[in-house]
């Protein structure tokens, strides 16, 4: 399998008041072409800038970032964007747009597949800003999926939903998985360990861990990472964490 997004040994830097700091340093991952990978760890570790970095609005310091095998200055920007997918944290509409109008400035015809995965149809003729919170990540996802991209990247899509929603939007990542690389950055390890196949632990901008969540949730990995003891429990099939800063 071919990877859908490879960085290699990527750097990105930001000064301030004369003091150069590195947000992203020496990060290598290669991600796949179909499957779901999470990228936790702790606030500041450069898990929303890898997505910007991904997307080509952060400068680098060093290293390359590669989609599907070609360097992003290489891409053609029309061409590149027919490739990706992005679900910002917060989805927005800076106009008064229906869910259909909203969903056909990414493609002049919706496929039924999406309105039936996505649950959209009733909500298709609904302007975006009376939505609930649930329903405006569902048709930010399918926003992102609409013209069919080959990588679809999530900042925190279910930031602010309640426990059942964050789950079922969770899911629908995973069976998008199926068909397409899905990378998310997630804030709470109980999701990322109940739905992710891979996930990357990041630190103070570096990859500290990356593989299966059995091998990177490890009370050592996170406790270095959050900078504070972190024990795991198991109940039944399902994991919990206890000392993580946030949660």
């Amino acid at each position: 399998m071919n990877d859908a997004l490879a960085f290699e040994g990527v750097s990105v830097g930001v000064s301030a008041a004369g003091v150069r700091r590195l947000l992203l340093d020496g990060v290598s991952l290669a991600i796949p072409e179909r499957g779901l990978l999470g990228i936790v760890g702790p606030n500041g570790s450069g898990k929303t800038t890898l997505l910007r970095t991904a997307l080509g609005l952060t400068p680098l310091a060093s290293g390359r970032v590669l989609l599907r095998g070609r360097a992003l200055k290489d891409w053609p920007a029309r061409e590149f964007a027919r490739h990706i997918g992005y679900v910002a944290q917060q989805g927005a509409s800076h106009w008064d747009l229906s869910v259909n109008e909203m969903l056909r400035l990414n493609a002049p015809t919706l496929s039924a597949e999406l309105v039936e995965r996505c649950e959209l149809a009733p909500l298709l003729s609904r302007r975006f800003a009376t939505l609930s919170g649930g329903e405006k990540a569902r048709v930010s996802v399918a926003r992102a999926l609409a013209h069919d991209p080959a990588l679809l990247l999530a900042d925190e899509p279910a930031a602010h939903l309640d426990i059942p929603h964050h789950h079922r939007l969770m899911a629908m990542l995973r069976e998008t998985a199926a068909q397409r690389a899905v990378v998310v950055v997630l804030h709470d390890l109980h999701v990322a360990s109940a739905w992710c196949e891979r996930l990357a632990l990041f630190s103070g901008g570096r990859l500290l861990a990356h593989g299966a969540p059995a091998e990177v949730l490890t009370p050592g990995l996170l406790s270095a990472a959050y900078g504070a003891p972190i024990a795991s429990h198991e109940v039944g099939a399902l994991r919990f964490f206890t000392g993580v800063p946030g949660q």
